[in-house]
């Protein structure tokens, strides 16, 4: 019998289950440094059981984003 290889779920893939797009999402895994880049051209790769977590952290980075911004709004 055969081990199935695991699906990975891309970037874009992952975006659209987070709420964002690709180009958010990339900035934010940056930011985080939560995951690692891998494979051609530092592509990102996910498995299904990495996307709940990040929602969460994304949705705590995105508030803890617009805060920051709100505030440095709020100095000038």
């Amino acid at each position: 019998m055969t081990t199935p290889t695991p699906v990975t779920l891309t970037t874009r893939e992952v975006a659209e289950k987070v709420g964002t797009d690709p180009k958010t999402l990339r900035v934010f895994l940056r930011a985080s440094k939560d995951h690692e880049a891998v494979g051609s051209g530092s592509r990102y790769a996910f498995a299904a059981k990495d996307v709940a977590p990040m929602k969460a952290k994304f949705a705590k980075w995105v508030d803890e984003r617009e805060a920051s911004k709100k505030s440095k709004h709020d100095e000038s």
